[in-house]
């Protein structure tokens, strides 16, 4: 399953996004932080020079839910 070009791999959401510069990585990290701190779900989220892989599951459920498909929802839209 895709969900908004992410894939899913071992029950996880997942995608890597590409910057020019580690600027515009820590900017759109933090963006990603305040979107897991306003839902209340939080992802797994690797930091790189020049690209940023997040990860997200629901824990709880022990798979991919409608709450992380909002999360990456709020994501794409913060790129």
């Amino acid at each position: 399953m895709a969900f908004l070009d992410w894939a899913e791999i071992n029950n996880k959401l997942e995608k890597t996004f590409k910057f020019d510069n580690y600027n515009e990585v820590v900017l759109f990290t933090n963006k990603v932080m305040q979107i897991a701190i306003d839902q209340d779900h939080h992802p797994e989220i690797h930091v790189h020079y020049n690209f940023v892989k997040v990860r997200i599951t629901d824990y709880e459920h022990g798979s991919v839910s409608s709450k992380c498909q909002g999360f990456v929802t709020a994501v794409n839209q913060v790129v």
